[in-house]
């Protein structure tokens, strides 16, 4: 049956067997809370979903926690944030209908990588593309992890498959559309600015140096651009406001003079810097994310493939460029790079469309009848598929390093929610957690339900304690870590334990500890 005289509606069963796929691997440890890998970015926007989820849904103004009664943050838009937090007045806060909603995003971006490919390079190599996204061990992780890079992947997906659809056959309508995408991909994660490199090597695939010419296309794309300068400017303004920031432009980490003066932060910065760069065990390090997390061994190896295999394709500009981009950030950003993996997200989709090209003959229905002629030939390779899937998950780490299902962050849990019932709701908490780099930390006041102000033990002073207590109301001081407290800080200690009634907090909490700033020994 030939493309025209097929069903509208008809069934695709490979495609509907790799969304399944994806399905399955994003729902493994759903249930979990956001306290496994990467959980303070998990926890962090989970708390911003709260304040949608209890307060107002203004998406221009979200709040966090750890940022005293207000708490307005700047940040990347908060999309995912605010429809998880919608969903919240409907459900009840979850930590599964927040997993949800990011694996719904990811399932559409395989999706997405399955259109994609199969308008550059054929259907049978946007199969293999979906396949492998389908079942990395980093994107399947990711892909139910309360990240905005999830989203983030897959608008940038289908933003370069709108706009090679557009360049194809341009009408305002698809122009439109395509512009959304671009617009939504870096307003929830900068970095997907990167885009607009894929989306030059599409136009460049149709129009050559005609693209330059179409208006419609500039004019959606300056749309675009300036939409993301105006949040982000928007962000910034908020930061100059409160001196609360999510690591847009400014270091993270840190608050303004007015709340905490004289303390000494570690801020946290993404950029480059020349000890990274040389180092040569963040390199060997990287090579081991990329060969066995991102892509799995076979995967890595079948993107090397194809990349040889399209030198002589013309859409191998698109997928070219994409690429060089992708690594023009990934050097800029090395120090992010490096302590979080999800930060190489936006270099896969390219690497996963070379490996579609590698391997689009084992999904190619005329290439399996020519050498399987039988059913058994398939459901033999998709079992394979299946075994090869899983084996790459155990091998790549990511059940260690990610799920942590023997190393799960308990402790913030039952400290939290002990101080949650030791505390007035309206009480302001000083909170410490952490040894270093811990400031601006949701765990403690995301789960005790309350708002504050969090430092590490390196920046705490007494002083400072002293002065939250007295300008800004601070009504308890909670902690996690109160033996590295003692150790790393004891004028703190002394102070709070020699001045201030010790709150009981149940047994079996190590090192938890809960004072009343307002109630003298």
């Amino acid at each position: 049956m030939d493309r025209r005289s097929r069903p509208v509606w008809a069934l695709d069963l490979p495609l509907l067997g790799v969304l399944l796929t994806a399905v399955a691997f994003r729902l493994w440890h759903l249930d979990v809370p956001l306290i496994d890998g990467h959980s303070w970015r998990q926890v962090t926007n989970a708390d911003i979903a709260r304040h949608f989820a209890e307060g107002s849904l203004d998406l221009f103004h979200p709040r966090v926690s750890w940022g005293g009664v207000d708490g307005v943050v700047g940040m990347e838009f908060p999309l995912l944030q605010w429809i998880t937090g919608a969903l919240w007045r409907l459900t009840s806060e979850s930590h599964v209908v927040a997993r949800l909603v990011a694996a719904v995003f990811s399932v559409g971006g395989v999706a997405c990588m399955y259109g994609l490919g199969a308008r550059l390079f054929g259907r049978a190599a946007g199969l293999a593309a979906a396949s492998l996204m389908a079942v990395s061990p980093s994107v399947s992780f990711f892909g139910r992890s309360f990240l905005s890079d999830t989203p983030m992947l897959t608008f940038m997906v289908a933003a370069v498959w709108a706009w090679d659809a557009y360049f194809e056959r341009p009408t305002w309508r698809r122009a439109v559309v395509a512009g959304a995408l671009a617009a939504l991909a870096p307003l929830v994660k900068l970095p997907a600015i990167l885009v607009l490199a894929p989306i030059a090597g599409v136009g460049w695939r149709h129009r050559r140096w005609g693209v330059l010419t179409d208006r419609t296309a500039w004019t959606c794309l300056t749309a675009a651009v300036a939409l993301t300068a105006a949040w982000y400017w928007h962000a910034d303004r908020i930061f100059l406001e409160t001196g609360l920031t999510q690591a847009v432009f400014r270091p993270s980490g840190t608050y303004p003079l007015d709340v905490a003066p004289g303390v000494t932060f570690v801020s946290v910065s993404h950029w480059a810097t020349r000890a990274r760069l040389l180092s040569g065990e963040a390199w060997l390090q990287f090579l081991d994310r990329f060969w066995m997390l991102h892509l799995t061994t076979l995967g890595a190896a079948g993107a090397l493939l194809g990349f040889w295999q399209t030198r002589r394709h013309a859409a191998r500009a698109a997928v070219d460029v994409w690429t060089l981009g992708a690594l023009a950030l990934f050097l800029v950003a090395i120090e992010g790079q490096y302590w979080h993996e999800f930060h190489q997200l936006p270099l896969l989709p390219p690497l996963m469309l070379y490996f579609g090209v590698a391997a689009a003959p084992l999904f190619d229905p005329e290439w399996q009848r020519r050498r399987m002629p039988h059913l058994v030939g398939p459901l033999a390779l998709a079992l394979i598929g299946g075994l090869v899937a899983v084996q790459g998950m155990r091998a790549s780490g990511a059940q260690t390093h990610l799920y942590r299902m023997d190393n799960l962050q308990q402790r913030y849990v039952r400290a939290g929610e002990a101080v949650r019932g030791a505390t007035n709701p309206g009480g302001l908490i000083v909170t410490v957690e952490y040894l270093d780099g811990g400031a601006n930390s949701p765990m403690l006041l995301y789960f005790a339900h309350r708002q504050g102000w969090s430092f590490d033990v390196r920046s705490v002073t007494a002083p400072e304690v002293e002065f939250l207590r007295a300008r800004h109301d601070a009504r308890y001081f909670a902690t996690a870590d109160w033996d590295d407290l003692v150790a790393g800080k004891p004028d703190v200690a002394a102070l709070l334990s020699q001045r201030f009634k010790q709150i009981p907090l149940p047994q079996g909490l190590d090192g938890a500890r809960l004072f009343d700033l307002a109630t003298a020994r």
